[in-house]
């Protein structure tokens, strides 16, 4: 039986360990997409480029913890994640230059501020009269009360009217 429990608990384990090492070959390839996007971006030279993509790499590590920790907390994990932009923020304003960071800046911002609702220009049509729906009469009710039975209790079954007044009865 110890055995068995073993077996259960290192094959457990060995599960885990395996998720989180395929996740790292994830994470490590979003970082180097997202400071290949950011490169271009905010025109990142080669000597910073390194830096900045550990910087990204260690927020989404952050951020992902985050995600198994507060999933089910949406308040919370808002709350975190904005605290991990925020130490980004600071981190790449240590490793950018003063025209990157700005630039930096503006990319973010423009990408946290939701587009502008399009203007439509089409012509005006009339509405379609609208249709009344009438509510429908509830379906009449028996009149007569139901019997409540007891669990177990035997079913006496009532026979139909005309079925008891063709029996004769005896004298």
């Amino acid at each position: 039986m110890k055995k068995l429990s073993f077996f259960f608990l290192a094959a457990a384990l060995g599960s885990a360990l395996s998720a989180a090492a395929q996740q790292a070959p994830d994470l490590r390839n979003q970082a180097m997409d997202n400071t290949r996007q950011l490169a271009q971006r905010i025109g990142l030279d080669d000597a910073r480029t390194p830096q900045v993509k550990r910087a990204t790499y260690e927020r989404l590590v952050q951020e992902n913890e985050l995600k198994q920790m507060y999933g089910i907390d949406p308040a919370m994990l808002q709350s975190k994640m904005t605290v991990v932009d925020k130490e980004y923020a600071e981190k790449l304003k240590g490793i950018l230059t003063d025209a990157q960071y700005q630039r930096y800046v503006a990319v973010t911002a423009a990408a946290a501020t939701p587009p502008a609702a399009p203007v439509a220009t089409a012509a005006v049509v009339p509405a379609a009269p609208a249709t009344v729906l009438t509510p429908k009469a509830p379906a009449k009710k028996d009149a007569t009360p139901k019997a409540k039975t007891m669990p177990g209790a035997p079913v006496k079954k009532a026979l139909p009217k005309a079925a008891t007044a063709s029996v004769p009865q005896r004298s």
